[in-house]
């Protein structure tokens, strides 16, 4: 069968399926669209993940670029929603690529170096459990009423350079709160200290829902970009860096590896920056006719309507 030609596997007599079965051992799976609805799981989701599992005996890893939830909070989510894993090292999250980044960095040292979090307080929580200390976070900032930018830049930043200096990372991810004074300190930070590590968990531009599109977290970051005039690091997909741990550990080889998602532009993407197949399902933006009307598109290697429509294959 033919790479990057979205194949639906309905299409596909029972023998091919099975065929395609044998040829992954791990499965790596996004979330949000994919799996579950918020707190309600895609029905038919859980049953196959969990049959690929216990029945054909797969390895299976969710992954997500959501920055809002810890690993272990994202797992208790998987739990509540009966999909059935090892433990909180099968869960692969920005939160947690961020700390396992810092501990690897050369120019950061956690015994002096702290972290500006332009973000929610998961990511805080997450730096916490390991270590490593944090300001910012999940905190409303900005200019009060008669507060001129000029005093707020004097007030904040006509201080010893030495505070500066111990920064070793800025980190952004989706903020309610975000605002010009988070901007300004961001900015300075990165453009005092070359060495200053700049993270984001994501770059997706936007969130969308049936009826709204809100701003997402590449639409924060791509402010502090321009201002620094620094390119952020992505700790989420398509970066085929958050993969990395997992490689490190020899624990799958990308060629038999099947990735999962919803999104053509992100997970598909991020499937061939790692050499994984590619599964598309049609629970979010993208179904087959789409694909077909878009072609410029990143083409999976496979489709299918919902990933409940695989459980009889199993």
């Amino acid at each position: 069968m033919l790479k990057a030609s979205a194949i639906n596997i309905l299409d596909l007599q029972a023998e091919q399926v099975n065929s395609w079965l044998q040829s992954f051992d791990t499965i790596i799976s996004d979330c949000d669209a994919t799996l579950w609805h918020d707190d309600t799981a895609i029905e038919g989701a859980a049953d196959v993940l969990n049959a690929l599992q216990t029945r054909a005996g797969k390895r299976v890893y969710l992954i997500t670029n959501n920055g809002l939830k810890t690993r272990h909070e994202l797992l208790q989510r998987a739990e509540r929603l009966n999909f059935q894993l090892p433990d909180e090292t099968h869960i692969i999250s920005p939160t947690q690529t961020i700390v396992d980044y810092l501990r690897q960095l050369k120019t950061f040292d956690s015994t002096r170096h702290s972290v500006y979090v332009v973000g929610n307080a998961a990511i805080a929580r997450e730096l916490n459990e390991a270590g490593i200390k944090s300001f910012g976070a999940g905190k409303a900032e900005k200019l009060e009423q008669d507060d001129r930018w000029e005093e707020f830049v004097q007030r904040e930043f006509g201080q010893s350079a030495a505070a500066v200096a111990n920064v070793g990372a800025v980190v952004v991810g989706w903020d309610e709160y975000f605002s010009y004074c988070k901007i300004a300190r961001a900015c300075h930070i990165l453009c005092s200290n070359p060495d200053c590590a700049f993270l984001v968990t994501n770059k997706d531009a936007v969130h969308k829902y049936p009826n709204v599109c809100i701003p997402g977290t590449g639409a924060f970051v791509a402010s502090i970009e321009a201002c620094a005039e620094r390119m952020a690091t992505e700790m989420g997909k398509p970066n085929p860096l958050v993969l990395q741990p997992l490689l490190d550990a020899d624990v799958l080889q990308p060629i038999r590896t099947l990735m999962i998602g919803d999104c053509c532009k992100i997970d598909v993407t991020f499937a061939r920056n790692c050499n994984l197949q590619s599964l598309l399902v049609g629970t979010g933006s993208y179904q087959l006719e789409t694909l077909r009307e878009n072609p410029h598109l990143p083409m999976p290697d496979f489709y299918l309507p919902t990933l409940g429509s695989l459980l009889p294959y199993i």
